[in-house]
């Protein structure tokens, strides 16, 4: 009887420690709940101040971007969109531009990366400060079958372009 009762409770510990048991290290864990969403994102944007107001800057830039001979493909209007559905939010806006003339050979050569295409540039407003948030063009690129050389006089330019716009 001993040994039964002996087997039943090793039996019952290791049922235990198998069900809390996770595929990931405690350290991993740790790092997971203690990082902030934000953060790896962040990695792969740049955030800058743009100079002008909420509305001059969402001006600038889609005019700089007809200018350059790109489409626009869509500006959405997240505050807007916000007070359409009963709620409130800062000012933010997001063109959605490109040419399918410098996209589509980088579509033929890895299909995926239509997943980062057509470019996209948020407008802000967080206190009283314009912020421009973009993608940054190297870590578009990475993983991709598209190299940084690829787009180096396209994608590349276009992140320029967005810094020159809403600081000069």
């Amino acid at each position: 009887m001993k040994k039964l009762t002996l087997i039943a409770l090793v039996n019952a510990v290791l049922l235990t420690a198998c069900q809390s048991q996770t595929i990931m290290p405690k350290a991993t864990q740790t790092q997971i709940t203690q990082s902030k969403p934000a953060e790896s994102a962040m990695q792969k944007t740049h955030t800058i101040k743009s100079q002008y107001t909420f509305s001059e800057t969402v001006d600038k830039l889609s005019q700089t971007i007809e200018d350059k001979g790109m489409t626009i493909f869509a500006t959405i209007d997240h505050k807007q969109a916000a007070q359409d559905a009963g709620l409130d939010m800062q000012p933010a806006t997001v063109i959605v531009f490109g040419t399918p003339k410098a996209g589509t050979p980088f579509m033929l050569k890895d299909p995926t990366f239509a997943l980062q295409l057509p470019l996209k540039v948020l407008v802000t407003e967080v206190g009283d400060e314009v912020l421009v948030s973009f993608h940054d063009t190297k870590a578009m690129v990475d993983g991709s079958q598209i190299t940084f050389d690829d787009v180096k006089d396209s994608l590349a330019k276009a992140e320029m372009l967005i810094k020159k716009t809403v600081t000069e």
